[in-house]
């Protein structure tokens, strides 16, 4: 089996060792699956939409192939609002889903709620569990997974954005979750 993982910085790991991000962790620790993570630092949904038209050009359809979707942090950061945030990653679904089934990963809060895109952040998941629920896609929640451990007093980020080891290690156990039964 394959999932391919495109995203931002999120997805590929930063502010930790290769090979402590989530996508990494999770390619230890399942047998028989290939992944292969195109997660990029500072990339916006439009960024990652180019990365998938890149890769598409010469991936053939596989209804085995899971792909997975995660970003707009970069985007809210910037300024964009919610619904354009979200308009443009139901075009990077749309689009991924041409080549397999897509996966859709819940984007983590933004840490102390910076000049309150916290919001932003929890409108644009609601609205792609919305959209998932609709068209039969499956979700992994990042955002309640990492809320939950913070609210417990667990320190999940190293910044205001990026998990730190712990955050990541929470984030696999919960892509592992879903992966596992595929």
């Amino acid at each position: 089996m394959e999932i391919i993982c495109f995203g931002d910085s999120i997805t590929r790991g930063y502010d930790v060792p290769y090979g402590r991000g989530w996508v990494e962790i999770c390619d230890a620790s399942i047998e028989g699956v290939n992944f292969t993570n195109y997660g990029e630092d500072g990339c916006s949904v439009q960024g990652m939409i180019y990365n998938i038209e890149n890769w598409a050009v010469t991936a053939v359809s596989d209804p085995t192939r899971y792909i997975f979707l995660m970003c707009g942090t970069n985007d809210i950061l910037q300024g964009r609002d919610s619904t354009y945030v979200y308009k443009a990653l139901v075009k990077a679904i749309e689009l991924a889903s041409t080549k397999g089934k897509v996966i859709i990963g819940l984007e983590t809060q933004i840490d102390s709620d910076m000049d309150g895109l916290d919001l932003v952040v929890r409108e644009v998941n609601e609205q792609l569990k919305a959209y998932a629920e609709a068209h039969n896609i499956k979700v992994i929640d990042f955002y309640t997974t990492l809320f939950e451990a913070d609210q417990i007093g667990q320190i999940v980020f190293a910044g205001e954005v990026h998990p730190n080891e712990r955050g990541y290690r929470l984030m696999a156990y919960k892509a592992l979750e879903v992966f596992t039964r595929l």
